[in-house]
């Protein structure tokens, strides 16, 4: 079964990462240098991956943009906030 939950505030969001489980992830929309991106964390221990790729056709990924990793949880969520435009538009899958 595939399972959503959409989470639309800052701290929400920061909440959620700090239990984010090895087999779970967020994407969020967002921009990158100027573009409208799809953006995906990850986690692997106190590691977060942030990736994030063009808007593609239908609204699927498209060519990857960028990616980085960071330590703790405090470390994504100030990543993620030079990514996002206002409200968080994010979905914990």
């Amino acid at each position: 079964m595939f399972y959503e939950d959409r989470v639309t505030s800052a701290a929400g969001l920061g909440k959620r990462l700090a239990v984010l489980d090895q087999d779970s992830g967020v994407r969020l929309m967002g921009t990158y240098a100027g573009r409208r991106a799809l953006v995906f964390v990850t986690r692997f221990g106190r590691r977060y991956t942030i990736m994030a790729y063009s808007v593609g056709k239908g609204g699927f990924p498209g060519r990857r943009l960028g990616t980085m990793e960071v330590d703790g949880v405090e470390m994504a969520e100030g990543a993620l906030k030079k990514l996002l435009r206002g409200p968080p538009r994010a979905w914990i899958y």
